[in-house]
């Protein structure tokens, strides 16, 4: 056995140099194999596997990784070299990388022998790394890498249900994540090796996924055959999504269902994009928990999701553009009556007055605020309100469609505004700016806007999850959005910040079930109705009858009221770890928010036929009572996998 002694390699900073070190450390592990007369593949590409690998490693820990940790990385990336060299077997590729495949220059044969050869060699090396532990998690995942490959050659042309197609994805591009995700630790000694194995599996699974989504984006330009999946007949998520059936579809028509807005404001592109954004902050929270204050994947992770937003966009502009060509004098009517009725919002002044007018009690907590921050807290509302009025109060009797039209309008312009291009309108270019500045993600204006379009076809939810999806667009997005404006990176500050952005909108939903019911809104879950034998035929009904309700429906608002009341809880600890000059309005705005509940049982739970409210005075006692109890929440906490639902 051979084991060079070649210097650990010291990391740098600058995660754009982060490729420049796995590649040296690869470079000099493969020097070892060539000593040996061992084949090594050109390390080219992402090096995804290998990258993935050192970022898993903790940052005070990445100066002790020798030839034992890169000699693994290059065991994985062989692997995986060895599996596309086999792929192009399998698809009978011409190119690859944008340069001839062996497959298409030398012949079947000597793709088939070079795969081999890789993969022979790889085993090698894992050897190398003198980890039992590691080599073991190696030889499985290289055995369930094939095996993914072999399940998506027998599913060819079947329908999949998501579980279906989790399976095979985790599979095929999961299990060398895996492997490469327990790489570090298994060579250093680390804990918790089987929790971080689990997170390079779910990256995997997510980095796939975005695979996938980019396979339906030809304006992308990745270097692949667009829709070639489709055309392969491999089911994928964007297809479940889209509810495509047929296998004979043109690529125009697939292309119109995955961009277009046939049956929603959203298409199926943008919600997929919003689900690879909430996935990709459900695994940084993961990520923290294991290398606290470590920003290397998430950089990762927004190159994933950077990559398929761009493509979406990409996309997106090049189906708007074959629209306008069609539409184009409607498009620019509906253009033109968002920029009137946006510059007609003024200024700061206009703005504080909008949000006294339409928020009370947000108004009233922000008057803790100092006077650099109200500004922009007053401005963020004001924003978000004309966002939600652009759908709830056009003022006119105008189609799902033309409001559709018009949100996306809202949608280019506050991107435009966001990547630092003026638009001439004070309210986006304030608001926009300041959220560029201060580095908060697109993620969340962009939930905002998802979650105002989900009001333009009101189609009810099913479940709590399902609800829960949309309280964290229109809301838990609204407090992770301030939550960055204010400086905080914090994953667990920023997990319970969307939990009180649930907790208020839940109360929403709670004090308005009557003025909803008349806008044919329904927020109330479907299991919920059912669990408490009601249907919104009674609802209506009972709206319009008088006397008491039945005693069903009050339990059915406690239990609206408990799972607010939950969110709230879990949102109280991370208040008390604020800054002073941001705790004190959170936890007035909370406390008074949360005072409505009050008010709904003072009305006897008759929330069909009055509207709950509290006096100035109740949020002046309500918010004092809590500062106090925001100064008692324990100071240390952590998350549970119970706690958030987004």
């Amino acid at each position: 056995m051979i084991m060079s002694a070649f210097t650990p390699i010291t990391p740098v900073s600058a995660s754009d140099e982060l490729a420049q070190v796995v590649r040296a450390g690869l470079t000099r592990a493969a020097e070892v194999l060539r000593s040996q007369g061992l084949p090594v593949p050109e390390l080219g590409g992402k090096l995804l596997r290998p990258t993935v690998a050192y970022a898993m490693v903790p940052p005070e820990r990445r100066h002790e990784l020798d030839d034992r940790f890169w000699l693994g990385a290059l065991a994985v990336q062989m692997v995986h070299e060895a599996s596309l060299l086999h792929d192009d077997v399998l698809d009978d590729a011409d190119q690859r990388r944008g340069a001839p495949t062996i497959n298409a220059t030398h012949g079947v044969g000597a793709a088939l022998v070079k795969g081999d050869h890789y993969l022979t060699a790889a085993y090698r090396a894992a050897v190398w790394t003198r980890s039992p532990d590691f080599l073991e998690r190696f030889i499985t995942s290289v055995e369930r890498t094939v095996a993914g490959e072999v399940l998506q050659g027998r599913k060819v042309g079947q329908h999949l249900d998501l579980n279906a197609y989790f399976e095979t994805i985790l599979g095929k591009s999961g299990e060398l994540l895996r492997a490469s995700a327990s790489l570090g630790a298994c060579v250093l000694g680390l804990d918790r090796i089987d929790e971080r194995a689990q997170l390079g599996l779910q990256l995997g699974g997510l980095y796939q996924q975005v695979d996938d989504l980019l396979d339906y984006c030809p304006a992308a330009d990745t270097g692949k055959e667009p829709l070639k999946d489709y055309k392969q007949r491999k089911w994928t998520w964007i297809l479940g999504l889209a509810g495509i059936d047929a296998w004979d579809e043109s690529d125009q028509v697939i292309l119109e269902k995955v961009f277009g807005y046939e049956d929603s404001s959203v298409s199926v592109a943008e919600r997929a994009i919003t689900y690879l954004q909430m996935r990709r902050t459900a695994l940084l929270k993961k990520l923290g928990e294991l290398a606290p204050g470590d920003e290397l994947l998430s950089t990762i992770l927004d190159e994933w999701i950077g990559a398929a937003q761009s493509g979406v966009e990409l996309q997106v502009a090049a189906e708007a553009s074959r629209a306008a060509t069609r539409q184009p004098s409607a498009a620019r009517s509906e253009e033109a009556a968002v920029v009137e009725a946006a510059s007609q919002l003024g200024g700061p002044e206009e703005w504080r007055s909008y949000f006294k007018t339409h928020a009370r009690t947000f108004s009233f907590a922000s008057a803790l605020f100092p006077g650099a921050e109200r500004l922009k807290v007053e401005a963020l509302y004001a924003y978000c309100r004309f966002t939600d009025d652009l759908v709830d109060e056009p003022g006119e009797d105008l189609s799902p469609e033309v409001l559709g039209q018009r949100l996306d309008v809202w949608r280019d312009l506050s991107r435009s505004a966001f990547e630092g291009r003026s638009t001439g309108i004070a309210l986006p270019d304030a608001v926009m700016g300041d959220a560029a500045r201060a580095g908060v993600d697109w993620l969340y204006p962009s939930a905002l806007l998802d979650g105002v379009a989900m009001d333009l076809r009101p189609a009810g939810y099913a479940d709590w999850r399902e609800l829960e999806r949309y309280t964290f667009c229109v809301a838990g997005a609204v407090g992770g959005w301030m939550t960055h404006l204010f400086g905080i990176r914090d994953a667990d500050t920023l997990s319970r910040a969307h939990a009180l952005g649930h907790a208020m909108q839940i109360t929403n939903i709670l004090r308005d079930v009557g003025e909803d019911l008349w806008m044919d809104r329904i927020y109330l879950p479907q299991v919920l109705l059912d669990k408490h034998s009601m249907t919104v035929a009674d609802l209506r009904q009972w709206q319009q009858s008088q006397g008491p309700l039945p005693e069903r429906y009050s339990e059915a608002m406690r239990e609206v009221m408990g799972v607010a009341d939950n969110y709230y809880e879990q949102a109280l600890p991370a208040i008390r770890a604020l800054p002073q000059f941001f705790r004190r309005p959170v936890a007035v705005a909370a406390a008074a928010y949360r005072g409505i509940h009050d008010e709904v049982r003072r009305n006897d739970f008759d929330n069909l036929r009055y509207r709950a409210r509290t006096s100035t005075p109740q949020k002046a006692w309500l918010g004092t009572l809590g500062l106090i109890r925001a100064s008692r929440a324990p100071a240390v906490y952590s998350m549970t996998e119970e706690g958030l639902a987004i």
